[in-house]
């Protein structure tokens, strides 16, 4: 993860975002806005799009997470607050 500027800073994915993730953003109790790449799917989060894209090519070789064939969408967690979110679903 990176540093509260990094986590400000994510304006416009350098490329689409992939097919399960959105962009969010969060709302932190001390009232700072965090942006990041969010799969509502699962509650899995990342701060860069070169993190989630990592993720997503090992995730998608590995066959684990949302790209698992027997993957089962879990309900998410309360008190996440979404103020915005962008992307593909």
């Amino acid at each position: 993860m990176g540093d509260q500027k990094e986590q400000n800073d994510i304006k416009v994915s350098p490329a689409p975002i992939p097919a399960g993730w959105v962009l969010d953003t969060k709302l932190r109790e001390d009232g700072t806005l965090v942006k990041h790449y969010l799969c509502p799917a699962t509650d899995q989060h990342f701060y860069s799009y070169e993190d989630l894209m990592r993720y997503v090519r090992y995730a998608k070789e590995a066959k684990i997470s949302i790209y698992s064939p027997n993957f089962e969408v879990n309900v998410k967690k309360e008190g996440h607050v979404t103020v915005k979110s962008e992307g593909h679903n």
